[in-house]
């Protein structure tokens, strides 16, 4: 087999080992064990979004600390810097991996649990296999652990004969919540609380953990997952570890730094892989999209979605140009979890308002909550923690004690939100809007000014769909729905509440600069009037009312679009009411 003459992208790699003998590019993480061990506790839980790199690390630890792998040590870390600066615990434990991730989540909630407990025994009898002969394992006591069908008495009695045999374990579970995330999202609140509540046998598996640290059979854990709200239910809150997901020291122990990235980047620009005249329009793209995450109040500096990187450079190498497309779709968190906490008895509700203000005005304030059960999420601080641990916002600033400024963290994130917006508004009020032929319409009015017909065409699905018992958004509502649709033209970007000249413009639409056939080239600014009923209860006020709207909005357009007057601005009014569209004009 010819060898590459440059090190492989481990897109997708989850497994230590591999990457370390197969010549993939690996930013080393190993410092961070020494960090660790340092803090003393030995039971940890570490938080962050999907795909940052958590499985590698965890997958790491594993190797590094699992006493089957001694004799692989300085193959597998001797490039490294603990294979350098080894700590003395390496190579020391029986390590029990359990991998949540391979669970499946379709069928019944039966066969999502039969799914679970197939999981926990191949994990299981892999563990028992591998350290068969140094823990002396007889062949009957490892029949016996394997023909136990309920998962928590399986490992119970695992830990249990360890303990007899003096062996002390160190438990790895990867994206722990992972499982409890499919029971909440497929089959529904109530059934999730039957497991993770009471004699729930999620909330079970994870007492058996508990009670094996407290006994010291287990002598360190780490977990890892996307936020603690599965440790809360079954555990009524991390009380059985650290998590230590905001230490500012591990900030950057999962994800990229700018240094990381940029030695990546400039690694395959040396080997000829990326053109040198697409570095800095590479890390600029890297820098917009997938950058800008904290995961600490007190981190020094951003962190960068490590899978989307390595997409960004695998797409470049198979194409040898820089990549249409820089949105992984495996980046997505499943659409149905944040559908549990915005849609309630097919009605939009008070965390979507949430999610469209935060995207309208890009940022919110909220408590950062460490702990939280399922019944929390209604809860303004619960729901916005629960949208930074799922990667969705990040940390701007702290106001006070836990009190932080939260805002989106790149153009990729808030591409993903939008989508969200608009499947969920899609899905309650169903919709008749057409992507393909809207997509059209953005072109001409890109290229060519005919801003009409999309306008037309959004605003009449609209009101076709919702009634005003339904118009509880308002003029926030309105501009968050034209702002989702927006979104999905590739031809404009889309702003709103953007600075201009001592003002603030509703919407701002300004043109992407690409190699399409014909360029786009129109600005747009659009100011919102929305009158309520009873400004409009007769003809005489209603007309009134439209008219003192329609003069306040010429007067801001003007002033906000006063550096763009040319041929390639336009200036649009939409003025609205519950019941019906009331005016929507250029300003010429």
């Amino acid at each position: 087999m010819k060898k590459n003459k440059y090190k492989r992208i481990p897109y997708g790699q989850s497994n230590y080992e591999s990457v370390a003998t197969n010549n993939f590019y690996y930013v080393d993480k190993t410092h961070f064990i020494e960090k660790i061990e340092d803090y003393g506790s030995r039971f940890l839980f570490f938080m962050r979004p999907r795909r940052f790199g958590k499985s590698l690390f965890l997958s790491t630890l594993h190797h590094y600390y699992d006493i089957n792998r001694k004799d692989q040590f300085n193959e597998l870390f001797g490039h490294t810097y603990i294979g350098k600066n080894p700590t003395g615990l390496q190579n020391t434990y029986p390590v029990l991996f359990l991998s949540f991730s391979g669970v499946q989540s379709y069928g019944t909630i039966e066969d999502t649990i039969t799914a679970f407990y197939y999981r926990i025994r191949a994990d299981i009898e892999v563990f028992l296999k591998l350290t068969q002969e140094r823990i002396n394992f007889l062949d009957k006591e490892i029949n016996e652990i394997l023909s136990i069908t309920e998962p928590s008495i399986m490992l119970d009695v695992l830990i249990k004969k360890l303990s007899v045999k003096k062996k002390h374990l160190y438990v790895m579970i990867d994206e722990y919540d992972n499982f409890g995330n499919i029971i909440l999202t497929e089959h529904g609140k109530e059934k999730y609380e039957k497991l993770t509540h009471g004699a729930g046998f999620l909330r079970n598996f994870f007492a058996v953990i508990k009670e094996g640290t407290l006994s010291n059979s287990i002598e360190r854990l780490f977990i890892t997952g996307v936020s603690p709200l599965v440790m809360a239910d079954v555990s009524s809150g991390f009380n059985i570890g650290d998590n230590i997901s905001l230490f500012p020291e591990l900030n950057a122990l999962a994800g990229f730094t700018q240094k990381e990235t940029e030695n990546l980047i400039d690694y395959y620009v040396e080997k000829t892989i990326i053109k040198k005249e697409d570095r800095d329009k590479s890390l600029q793209i890297i820098k917009d999209n997938y950058n800008s995450y904290k995961f600490s109040e007190k981190a020094t500096e951003t962190i960068i979605n490590s899978d989307m990187v390595l997409y960004f450079v695998k797409e470049y190498i198979a194409r040898k140009e820089i990549p249409i497309d820089i949105i992984d779709e495996n980046i997505r968190t499943d659409y149905g979890k944040i559908k549990l906490m915005i849609v309630k008895s097919n009605q939009l509700n008070g965390n979507f308002n949430l999610i469209s203000q935060i995207l309208t005005e890009k940022e919110t304030t909220a408590e950062l909550v460490k702990a939280f059960q399922v019944k929390d999420l209604i809860q303004h601080n619960s729901f916005i923690s629960l949208f930074y641990y799922l990667g969705f916002l990040t940390i701007k600033k702290i106001r006070y004690s836990n009190y932080v400024t939260f805002r989106i963290p790149n153009k990729v994130i808030e591409k993903i939100m939008w989508d969200y917006v608009r499947k969920a508004v899609n899905q309650t009020y169903k919709l008749k809007i057409h992507n393909h032929e809207l997509l059209e319409q953005f072109y001409e009015m890109a290229v060519n000014g005919t801003w009409q017909p999309a306008l037309d065409y959004i605003l009449t699905r609209f009101y076709e769909a919702i009634s005003v018992r339904d118009f509880t958004l308002k003029e926030v509502g309105t501009k968050a729905f034209l702002l989702a649709y927006f979104n999905l033209s590739p031809f404009f970007t889309t702003q709103s509440e953007t600075e201009s000249n001592k003002g603030f413009i509703d919407i701002f639409i300004k043109p992407v600069v690409e190699d399409y056939e014909e360029q786009a080239k129109y600005f747009y600014f659009i100011e919102l009037k929305y009158l309520k009923s009873e400004e409009i209860n007769t003809e005489t006020k209603k007309n009134a009312a439209i008219k003192n709207a329609t003069k306040n909005a010429v007067l801001q357009l003007e002033q906000y679009s006063e550096k763009f007057n040319n041929k390639f601005t336009k200036k649009i009014i939409i003025i609205l009411s519950a019941k019906e569209l009331l005016k929507l004009e250029e300003i010429k």
